[in-house]
């Protein structure tokens, strides 16, 4: 099927395929916030229209919390020989807080400057939408499209995509494909600007609340100071030890099943283009810092990572209060690396924390989550589909990189489904994410387009 035929059909339907992304913008479904429950249930039920709209066969599902939708192609709308494609997306957002540092209202998408800006828009309603406008286009040129398609897009991956495990687990009958296509991440940085992406490789997650308990109320630190045990003081000694002076982490077999990097990987990734000056200038540092002996990229791709997220307890208010407070806690987190398996990591976490001698007090442990390092081979022939497909869109090779983020549904994919899984993001890294003015570039939003167009094309082959 002729692919100039699609393309000239997004161009001809741009203004329309935003209008149809600002519809989506504009519904306020913050998933974390049981106050836009209306919300989310309007999130759901418009991806649902839009998918059977394209003429795809699609269904609301319930979960044990937000509602997803699944939809399909049905016999007649591919070639009985094509392979079948899985597309996830989320329709969920982050809260818009704090809404003063917003330049226009969160929920009232604006174009200025060549983006769009509100809430979700490159996390993920405008990179959803761009493989919908695929669809679309797809459809009305040809009337079917040159793979099958499975589209998943789901209202919790902002609270952890925590039903998401189970419901693949239900759905896999439904769900199966030859492979899974995500667009929910950015394009690489380079010193020329921002260059297509495709990431085959993720950290894994693994991340703790401790605290510490002592006694049944804060004290005046007059009457008790140096006479009871300090939960913030020893808390925070502990903590302490997380690192030694190379800052490589201490916990006994902690880097028992991580892969030691070769001289061929060290010396490939040596030739990604990265600017390190820039990638801190642009956060306000000058330095970097982590385990010795590796480099910014090492790190951050193949090396494991231990990171105190927050401390509270006791009295953070204004001016002084003595107390000894009742306790204090941590947030804990780990990004894993390939191999690392995150149960035995727990394991060995928790078994830490308890062997230091914390004077009598209590500790009370709270898992919030994990998820497995996920590596995707880079000779499949997935891979070469999508490096055509991207270079007939954007003029240029793209580059095939690790992330060291976490995207917990890649190893579900990989270990309910079997999926290997693209990961091919058009969002940039200024698109400030999660914070006030989140933005997508329309430029961005019509190379998206143009690529899952091509891409399913390439797939075919």
């Amino acid at each position: 099927m002729n692919t100039d035929a699609v393309i000239e059909q997004l161009a001809n339907s741009r203004e329309t395929g935003i209008g149809r992304l600002t519809d989506l913008l504009r519904i306020q479904s913050v998933s974390t916030d049981p106050a836009f429950a209306s919300h989310i249930e309007h999130g759901a039920a418009w991806v649902d229209e839009q998918l059977r709209e394209i003429g795809l066969d699609s269904a609301i599902h319930e979960t044990a919390g937000h509602p997803a939708v699944i939809a399909r192609t049905r016999p007649e709308q591919a070639p009985p020989d094509a392979p079948r494609v899985l597309f996830y997306g989320h329709y969920d957002v982050q809260p818009a807080d704090p809404i003063d540092l917003w330049d226009t209202p969160p929920f009232e998408p604006t174009v200025r400057d060549g983006a769009i800006v509100a809430r979700g828009a490159s996390d993920d309603k405008g990179q959803v939408c761009c493989f919908l406008e695929a669809l679309r286009a797809w459809m009305t040129a040809h009337g079917k499209l040159p793979v099958h398609v499975t589209v998943l897009i789901e209202g919790e991956e902002e609270m952890g995509s925590v039903n998401l495990p189970p419901f693949l687990e239900q759905h896999r009958d439904l769900l199966q494909a030859d492979v899974a296509l995500v667009s929910d991440t950015t394009m690489w940085d380079t010193p020329n600007g921002p260059r297509p992406a495709i990431i085959f490789g993720l950290r894994g997650l693994l991340y703790f609340d401790v605290q510490l308990h002592g006694p049944s109320r804060d004290l005046h630190s007059g009457v008790y100071g140096a006479a009871v045990p300090n939960p913030a003081t020893i808390l925070t000694r502990v903590l302490g030890g997380l690192f030694d002076e190379s800052n490589a982490v201490t916990i006994p077999g902690f880097y028992d099943d991580v892969i030691v990097l070769t001289d061929e990987q060290r010396a490939a990734w040596r030739n990604v283009p990265f600017d390190e000056s820039q990638f801190l200038g642009a956060i306000g540092l000058e330095q970097g810092h982590g385990e010795d002996g590796y480099s910014t990229i090492e790190r951050r791709w193949a090396r494991p990572s231990c990171d105190v997220n927050g401390l509270y307890g006791g009295y953070g208010g204004a001016g002084a209060k003595t107390i000894i407070p009742s306790f204090a806690g941590a947030k804990v987190s780990f990004r894993l690396a390939s191999n690392q398996d995150p149960d035995k990591i727990a394991v060995v976490f928790t078994d830490w924390l308890k062997s230091h001698d914390v004077a009598g007090l209590e500790w009370r442990i709270t898992e919030h989550g994990r998820a497995r390092p996920v590596i995707v081979s880079t000779d499949s022939p997935h891979i070469a589909a999508a490096r055509r497909a991207i270079e007939q869109a954007s003029g240029q090779q793209p580059l095939l990189v690790r992330e060291g983020a976490t995207i917990p549904v890649i190893a579900d994919f990989q270990s309910t489904l079997g999926l290997d899984t693209l990961l091919i993001g058009f969002g940039l890294s200024n698109d400030r994410i999660h914070a006030p003015n989140e933005k997508f570039d329309l430029s961005c939003f019509d190379l998206g387009c143009r690529t899952h167009a091509l891409l399913l094309a390439e797939l075919a082959k």
